[in-house]
């Protein structure tokens, strides 16, 4: 492929999926260390063109995962041994609303995997072939993967005292 074409093919995904894997970031840290990631997001999808699926938002995503999880353990080796040095953790922030409070407190609970298969579906809107692809596995051990998410997270609220009908979609079938 020629430098102009592939270049042109970059750009016209960095204007598809460019705002979608910055959402999925942005959900995972801060604005700064999203457009980092986001950006190196790219600059491997350009080094690797020409071996990347169409479309590749489920590449595109996985590479971003990839990309934040060695960032984050870099931060938190950080934050840890600054911790140490002081001596002291961190407060949690309050949070004002209750459902949102359990819902998060019911997520937390949950491995990082069923989190991350939940996001993939629920916030991010792919499909189970692009999720799949996120994640490194086929579509169905996704699929098989999501649905036993669901039902963790599901027993988790109910455990909180949410009844099945104010469950959140993504929390049951």
């Amino acid at each position: 492929m020629e430098d102009g074409d592939r270049d042109a093919r970059l750009d016209a995904w960095f204007r598809s999926y460019a705002d979608r894997v910055l959402a999925y970031l942005l959900h995972r840290t801060d604005r700064e260390t999203a457009q980092d990631v986001l950006q190196e997001v790219f600059v491997t999808a350009f080094r690797k063109l020409d071996d990347l699926p169409e479309p590749p938002i489920g590449w595109l995503l996985g590479t971003a995962r990839r990309l934040l999880a060695n960032s984050n353990r870099g931060a938190r080796r950080r934050d840890e041994l600054a911790l140490r040095v002081a001596g002291n953790r961190p407060a949690e922030p309050p949070d004002d609303d209750p459902a949102a409070a359990a819902v998060a407190e019911a997520l937390g609970q949950l491995g990082a995997n069923d989190r991350e298969v939940l996001t993939l579906s629920a916030w991010y809107g792919l499909t189970g072939e692009e999720a799949a692809e996120a994640l490194g596995c086929s579509p169905s051990a996704y699929g098989v993967r999501l649905h036993r998410a669901r039902h963790r997270l599901a027993d988790r609220l109910r455990a909180a005292g949410y009844s099945a009908h104010r469950l959140p979609e993504v929390a049951h079938d």
